[in-house]
């Protein structure tokens, strides 16, 4: 798994090889294109930006473009001291975005110094509104977003606010794992989720977290940003229907082989009816993964991505 924080996406072959069945699983899934969404040109539409992982590259970014929302998913320092804080809160307050959120990631320790750090950044940084499991209302052109950050992501080495794997083979959502408990905390009413890691089986490679995914099934927020897994970067539309639950399934490994080819039967007919049949997308939740550096020492910068709700 550490491959995939600093390194480009498997490729076709290697994911082959590594299951042959989720292969054709995510062969045969075809999720729909933001375009779908109809909102290019809306000018009703709220455009956010979104950026991740940055990790002290922030001055050597591409420029954000313009939006009304500015969010950071986490991971903007390496080694968490308060030069690094500082540098990267000066960057964030500097840009135009009328709003600027941000949560913390596994490398931005100090920001489990509790109260006192938040008191500092609220005072010193009074553009920015950061996040730790709470939420934030924003009012633009008349819409009222709110807005849910929180920085916790599975064990992976000994990073901070991190939290015990779940088996996503048997993961009961009604169990009293610690995943379960913080993810319970997400308001039923969230437009946008902005979490440090990704949800399981969406631009994560099967490294997200079961139990967040589960999570957002319930709340279907219209946006999640996130970042963590650098070689899932992109952007995917999740329709919350029967074609995405038969993918997860099979990718959580939740079905034998018998019920797994039967849950690509279900995919397959699905490609076929959305080809001549439009989707219900009327719930659907955008996902971002915005992680912005990939390749040996986070040498490739990416820049941010951008979505209109």
């Amino acid at each position: 798994m550490d491959a995939l924080f600093n390194r480009e996406p498997p490729t076709p072959w290697e994911q082959f090889q590594s299951s042959p069945l989720e292969f054709l699983a995510r062969l045969l899934y075809e999720p729909p294109s933001p375009s779908q969404l109809g909102r290019a040109g809306d000018p009703n539409a709220i455009r956010v930006v979104c950026i991740s992982d940055t990790h002290n590259s922030h001055n050597k970014q591409p420029p954000l473009p313009e939006g009304d929302i500015l969010i950071h998913s986490g991971d903007f320092t390496n080694n968490s001291t308060q030069a690094e804080l500082d540098s990267v809160l000066t960057w964030l307050e500097a840009q135009s975005h009328p709003h600027k959120l941000f949560i913390a990631g596994n490398h931005d320790a100090e920001l489990l110094s509790g109260p006192d750090i938040r008191n500092y950044i609220s005072a010193t940084y009074p553009g920015l509104t950061y996040l730790q499991d709470t939420s934030t209302s924003i009012d633009i052109r008349g819409r009222t977003l709110r807005v849910y950050g929180s920085p916790h992501t599975p064990k992976h080495g000994s990073w901070q606010f991190q939290y015990p794997r779940v088996e996503s083979q048997s993961y009961d959502s009604n169990s009293e794992s610690e995943a379960a408990e913080i993810w319970s905390q997400i308001p039923p009413a969230t437009d946008i989720l902005v979490t440090h890691g990704p949800p399981f089986g969406h631009l994560s490679f099967k490294s997200g977290c079961y139990a967040l995914l589960m999570a957002v099934w319930h709340v279907r927020p219209r946006l999640h940003v996130f970042g963590h897994i650098h070689a899932g970067r992109g952007i995917e539309v999740v329709p919350w229907n029967g074609a995405q639950g038969a993918y997860e399934d099979i990718c959580a490994g939740r079905v034998g082989f018998l019920g797994a080819l039967l849950k690509l039967l279900v995919l397959g007919w699905s490609r076929v009816w959305t080809q001549w049949f439009a989707v219900d997308l009327a719930d659907a939740t955008i996902m971002v993964n915005a992680a912005s550096v990939s390749g040996d020492r986070d040498s490739v910068l990416k820049g941010a991505l951008m979505v209109d709700i």
